[in-house]
Formats: C-alpha cells, structure tokens, sequence
C-alpha cells in the first residue's frame, strides 16, 4: 500500500515526544541561565576588587561603567588623584580660576580595561548608590574607587532576561570595597 500520511496515532506519539523532551529541557535551561547570573556575580565582584586596590596602589580614581543598553561593564581609570565635583553648576559657580574641570577617563590598562559583556540571558536590572540614594536603571551607571582606599556603598543588581532565572545582588561597601554576593534582590535599607 502506497501510504503519503500520517496516522494519527503516529502524530501523537511525536507529540508527546516533544513534550517530553520541552519538559526535561526547560528546568536544565533554567539552571544555566542562573549559572550565568552567578557567574557575572563573581566576575564583576572581582573586577571591584581589582578596581579598589588599583586605585589605592596607583593613586588614582578609578571608576566601573555599567552600560545597561549593551551589557557591558568595563575599568576606566582618571587623569588626576584629584576629586572634583562633577556638577556643572558647581563649577560654574566658582570664581577661583584655579578650579579644575572634571577628570578625563580612559579605559585601565591590560585585561581589566577591555569591555566585559554580561553572559546570554543575563542583564543589569539596577545599580544603587546607598551613600546618595540614587538608583539607576537604565544608560550609564558609574561605581568610583579613590585613591584613599575609599569607595562608594553599592548594590549592583543583574537579573536573568529570559525563563524568569531570578535575581543575583552584588552589595559593595564602602570602606574596604568587601563584597557580598547573594542570589536574590536586596533591598536598600532606608
């Protein structure tokens, strides 16, 4: 018999095949988008530290950009040891025609100045500066480290993109830049 079609019997068998198979596949998918999120956690925890003890060995600022556009995080280090309000108004407002302009910024030297990006299915949800109560969530977001071996509190928040993956928090603090890593959302005291 010259047969062209399926039966339905057949079609069913495939599709519970199918099903079997989504069903295996989703929670192991799940599991490495949180892989993801750990790993970003500890590669960005090591990029504060490096950024915290360069910038008390060199003498100089130094400062991570968060692009929350292209997920990317990178090292950039300042020109001068001097900080600088980076207000125009404040600038503005000096008459002392020794103020200084903001620092130039330009990307650190070696490994730790190329630009990182997050892992698949892996974005900045918010990075939050305790010491000013600002929260940013989009653009450009910036965590300082001065020379003095000081640098901002912060919370770095990534969050998986796809598959509901969770939350990773990053809690930097400010007086030795020590973070602590938890696979949830902090929440900022108030």
């Amino acid at each position: 018999m010259n047969r062209k079609a399926f039966t339905l019997i057949e079609l069913l068998v495939v599709l519970a095949i199918i099903g079997l198979i989504v069903a295996l596949g989703v929670p192991q998918l799940k599991r490495v988008f949180r892989a993801n999120l750990k790993s970003a956690s500890v590669r960005i925890s090591g990029m504060v530290r490096y950024a915290y003890d360069a910038a008390a060995i060199n003498g100089r600022i130094y400062r991570i950009v968060f692009d929350f556009d292209k997920s990317t995080y990178r090292l950039e280090v300042s020109n001068t040891d001097q900080l600088v309000s980076l207000s125009e108004e404040d600038n503005n407002n000096n008459s002392d025609s020794t103020a200084t302009k903001p620092p130039d910024y330009s990307p650190a030297v070696g490994e730790a100045g190329k630009e990182y990006k997050l892992p698949n299915g892996v974005v900045f949800d918010s990075i939050e500066n305790l010491n000013t109560r600002t929260k940013i969530m989009e653009e450009i977001g910036y965590l300082y480290f001065f020379p003095q071996g000081r640098t901002e509190e912060m919370i770095i928040r990534l969050k998986g993109d796809k598959n509901n993956t969770g939350y990773y928090s990053i809690r930097v603090a400010s007086s030795n830049a020590k973070t602590k890593i938890e696979g949830r959302y902090i929440e900022a005291e108030k």
